[in-house]
């Protein structure tokens, strides 16, 4: 059973979220300090830390540099939560969080970005490896992209160029077997990696249904191929 550490100052955030983990069979243990979540962190030794960027005696981003300059599992996946503020966004980006989640956190992106890290399918969205270069544009500024998997809902990317959470893009790619896709998007989620450049979560926005259905037949296929290969 993994063990994930939830680590907020909201009673009601600690609540209901422990309730959506727990249900996914997490072993979970909450906490509102800081200082009670490194102590924690050395004694259970979490393979995932979820924490709000607001916290008694530290911030989350505090904790999370001391988790990473320290001896005790400094690699734990971190994902950091706050508002969307620049200078919020900004200390989260700086702190060495592996993932940010922005308030008002939507439950099924969190169970999704928490199953990415413990790669576990916790969430709704049926998700398979998709590896195509993404041409995106930007305020008029055309960039190239490299996915990474997509599901029914978006789209992860992988690229050097920024791009602030809450932004809208366009994404231009096409799925094997020549299915062209072509949809707004907006950048829902941020992580680093240390192999790669910054990877972001793109959310469709106003896809066509038939290219909804080119994407939801590429991932049967998919499904498909890995279970004829287990079998």
């Amino acid at each position: 059973m993994k063990k994930v550490l939830l680590a907020s100052t909201a009673k009601v955030f600690l609540k209901r979220n422990a309730n959506l983990l727990t249900g996914r069979g997490f072993e979970l243990i909450t906490t509102t300090s800081g200082n009670s979540a490194l102590k924690l962190h050395e004694e259970y030794r979490f393979d995932l830390i979820l924490a709000d960027l607001r916290l008694d005696e530290m911030s989350g981003c505090t904790l999370c540099s001391m988790i990473r300059s320290g001896s005790i599992a400094p690699q734990v996946p971190m994902i950091l939560i706050c508002h969307n503020i620049a200078g919020s966004i900004e200390r989260v980006e700086q702190s060495g969080a592996s993932a940010m989640l922005l308030k008002p956190v939507d439950p099924i992106k969190l169970l999704e970005t928490v199953g990415s890290f413990l790669h576990e399918r916790i969430g709704r969205s049926r998700r398979v490896v998709l590896q195509v270069n993404v041409i995106s544009r930007k305020l008029n500024l055309d960039f190239t992209c490299h996915s990474h998997d997509i599901s029914n809902s978006g789209i992860l990317l992988e690229t050097e160029y920024l791009l602030p959470l809450g932004s809208k893009i366009s994404c231009e790619f096409t799925l094997p077997g020549s299915s062209s896709i072509i949809s707004e998007g907006e950048v829902v989620r941020f992580m680093t990696a240390a192999e790669c450049a910054n990877l972001y979560g793109i959310r469709f926005v106003g896809l066509p249904s038939s290219q909804r259905a080119a994407i939801d037949a590429y991932i049967s296929s998919m499904e498909m191929n890995a279970a004829k290969q287990q079998g």
